[in-house]
């Protein structure tokens, strides 16, 4: 139970720099985005530098939720590298050994289940509660060819 909560913890921290990153770069490269300021003057306040670092972390708080899909590795509690996947999507199909998921943009993921795949939210207490058409978000440890579901979180 602590290694899936270091898991989740490590994939939120992840997630959140990839997301960013992705997001600064594509706003960096994108050709709509709007000039960067030419000059500017340093306001003489001391209070000025927390502001402006209050006002960035309110900025790149939406970043996260806009998340789809990714794939990570991490290193695990044995020093070994362990692949991690998540999606964020539409529930297509429900098994009992499996959950399959589709994204905005049309990605589709096939996650295992098992016994400890964490179920939470949308009063979901098992996988064979979820329904298809759920809203629902999924991370998984790869396995060979296969990925197995950790922690499967639906929206009510």
């Amino acid at each position: 139970m602590i290694l899936t909560r270091k898991i989740a913890l490590g994939m939120a921290g992840v997630v959140a720099a990839g997301v960013l990153g992705t997001a600064g770069v594509a706003a960096a490269t994108s050709s709509d985005s709007p000039p960067a300021p030419s000059a500017s003057v340093a306001p003489s306040s001391s209070a000025a530098p927390q502001a402006d670092h209050r006002k960035a972390k309110r900025a790149k708080r939406p970043l996260i939720g806009r998340a789809m899909h990714g794939e990570w590795v991490v290193k695990g509690k044995d020093g070994k590298p362990v692949t991690l996947e998540t999606i964020r999507g539409t529930v297509t199909a429900v098994g009992s050994a499996s959950v399959t998921v589709k994204a905005e943009d049309g990605f589709t993921a096939t996650f295992t289940t098992n016994s400890d795949t964490k179920v939470r939210g949308g009063g979901a207490d098992s996988v064979g509660d979820v329904k298809i058409g759920a809203t629902a978000a999924v991370v998984g440890v790869k396995s060979g060819n296969a990925t197995i579901a950790r922690t499967l979180l639906v929206r009510k």
